[in-house]
């Protein structure tokens, strides 16, 4: 994984800080059940740990979760619902791994899609469809509008070039993301929120940026104190008894893949 963008999570500490980030809305999972044309075959690309196929492996006869990285696949096998008997965990990239387990009835790409070379993926996906398949591309598990969000667009400001090299361009980053669209026939999009707020202490807050690529400690280096001590100080003024509330927003996009 070293030789591709995102080699980060195959780091055992950005692996370990991944307990940190929180849950999908419940809202979430139920309409992935409501979009998939059956429920015999889900597909999980850029797994991670889980947090899709886990949920989901009981509405499902099968579950393929694939993840290049083999800690974040060994994290998903350990976590609940891990050792369900029809979850397949294979190691590899997307757009590369074995197709036993299909065809697929719904494809899931929670906020992996942007690492992937899409002009690879597709095809491969859509090979391995069955009639009427459902791709699925989430996005979001950070704090929705807190009560912070001007004060971490200035953090962003000054922490994103520090540690990449580029300007930090919100609007710029979501164009990115929504690049894979044009390879889909977009049936629908939705932005969850979770139905009650997530609680978080700030130490815990913190760790979760470390799971994150831009802030892998690894990229951070000897800068990872002080990025730790100013998100702190940032973060403690909006805490009770240095405990964050949030709501976790998260939105799904959902199409069928154009023919190619």
């Amino acid at each position: 994984m070293d030789q591709r963008r995102g080699s980060s999570f195959s780091e055992t500490d950005v692996v370990a800080n991944y307990r940190y980030r929180p849950p999908y809305p419940d809202a979430v999972f139920r309409k992935l059940l409501a979009i998939a044309p059956r429920l015999q075959h889900l597909l999980d690309i850029g797994c991670g740990p889980g947090k899709i196929s886990r949920p989901l492996a009981g509405a499902f006869t099968s579950v393929t979760a694939v993840d290049p990285s083999e800690h974040m696949i060994a994290l998903g096998r350990s976590l609940p619902g891990g050792n369900a008997r029809n979850i397949r965990w294979i190691e590899s990239f997307a757009e590369e791994f074995s197709t036993n387990g299909g065809p697929f009835d719904l494809t899931v790409a929670a906020a992996s899609i942007h690492w992937m070379d899409h002009s690879r993926l597709f095809p491969h996906l859509q090979a391995n469809a069955a009639p009427g398949h459902v791709m699925a591309v989430i996005s979001g598990d950070e704090p929705f509008e807190p009560p912070w969000q001007s004060d971490w667009h200035s953090f962003l400001g000054k922490w994103v070039p520090e540690v990449t090299g580029q300007p930090f361009d919100h609007d710029k980053k979501s164009e990115g993301m929504r690049s894979y669209q044009s390879y889909l026939d977009l049936c629908g999009s939705e932005h969850f929120v979770s139905e009650r707020p997530f609680e978080q202490s700030v130490a815990d807050f913190i760790s979760c940026q470390h799971s994150r690529d831009t802030f892998a400690p690894s990229k951070l280096g000897d800068r990872i104190a002080s990025f730790d001590a100013e998100l702190s100080e940032l973060l403690r003024s909006h805490s009770d008894e240095d405990q964050l509330s949030f709501i976790v927003g998260t939105r799904i996009v959902w199409g069928e893949i154009k023919p190619i």
